[in-house]
């Protein structure tokens, strides 16, 4: 089959002749992939790894945001049947270590993530457990399905934070992690505000349902967020930019004995003044990919409505122009790009 390939630094290989998947044990299925998104991660990994990638693990097929078909499955019972369509949950925690027995599966010490540790889904076909793939509504289009994923990272995200129907809450930068938050955000029944320096960015924020929308660069910001969060400031603030100043940012938009959760990953070193968070008693949480049952709660969202991932989706390329047509352009900080779909 065809895939792409990631080796090394700045290598990444368009294979013509990679080796089909076999099911190896019972729980195994395979999916014929139908899209695969691009995330920034893989962006990072191709230009400044490996990182989350270890050298053991390559050559290793990448692509983590999946969506595809089932056309084999092992032998263990499963509510799936040959011809579904399905999301990948691409992380496989070990259940077994203290953060997975906690109840803590974001912070599992073993865990094992499509694309990265094993094959993933920039590939015709993919090899997964039967049991980390969810079934999406057939109405659900098949490209739709590409971006459960990041929407299982803004799922975690809510959870994490403890957001209660109408509390006021901020999302600061409106990239795709920080729109799908709103959506969520706004399921939850949130008062939602968005903060982003690109009008195009806001004004998407406006049309996924936030309440309020604000300009960083204005000079009057902090007032503003304050008189629409009834005077007190935001109870929760989510950092989805992982620009080095936005943890900065977030955290002064929070309210005193508010929470900010942190979800960007940065390439550069955040500079903080944690008397802000001492002085003003405010909580600050890290929130990093998804836990079990974060997946499944995109799913259904997606199923009933809530979520609409179709503006995100910029432009929709095949295998054989990803470096050129996906990966360049988006390491180009080309506006309005977004998520660009590859199909196999």
């Amino acid at each position: 089959m065809r895939a792409l390939v990631y080796y090394g630094n700045k290598d990444v290989r368009l294979e013509s002749n990679w080796e089909d998947p076999k099911i190896l044990n019972d729980n195994d299925a395979i999916i014929k992939v139908s899209y695969t998104s691009i995330c920034a991660t893989d962006i990072e990994e191709w230009q400044f790894g490996p990182n989350y990638i270890q050298p053991e693990d390559t050559p290793v097929v990448h692509g983590h945001e999946i969506t595809g078909e089932v056309i084999e499955i092992g032998k263990n019972p499963t509510a799936l049947k040959i011809g579904d369509k399905v999301a990948v949950n691409n992380v496989i925690h070990c259940n077994s270590c203290f953060w997975c027995l906690k109840g803590q599966g974001g912070a599992c010490v073993s865990m094992k993530v499509a694309g990265f540790h094993y094959d993933g889904g920039l590939a015709e076909y993919m090899r997964w457990p039967s049991d980390h793939l969810i079934k999406v509504s057939d109405s659900t289009p098949d490209e739709h399905g590409a971006l459960i994923e990041p929407t299982s990272v803004a799922c975690h995200a809510v959870r994490k934070s403890g957001v209660r129907p109408g509390d006021n809450v901020a999302v600061v930068g409106c990239g795709t992690v920080g729109l799908l938050t709103i959506q969520v955000l706004k399921a939850s029944g949130a008062n939602v505000a968005a903060v982003d320096i690109r009008p195009e960015s806001l004004k998407l924020a406006k049309d996924f349902g936030a309440d309020y929308t604000f300009d960083s660069r204005d000079k009057e910001i902090i007032e503003k967020m304050i008189e629409v969060s009834d005077g007190i400031g935001h109870d929760i603030v989510f950092e989805t930019a992982g620009s080095a100043e936005a943890p900065k940012i977030s955290i002064d938009y929070t309210r005193r004995g508010g929470k900010t959760i942190l979800v960007g990953i940065y390439s550069a070193q955040p500079k903080m003044d944690f008397n802000q968070i001492v002085f003003f008693e405010r909580e600050v949480i890290g929130s990093v990919g998804s836990a079990p049952g974060d997946m499944e709660a995109g799913v259904r969202l997606l199923n009933q409505g809530k979520i609409d991932p179709a503006p995100l989706i910029s432009n929709i390329i095949s295998l054989d122009n990803v470096v050129e047509e996906g990966y360049q352009k988006m390491a180009s900080n080309s506006k309005g790009i977004f998520r660009i779909l590859v199909k196999p």
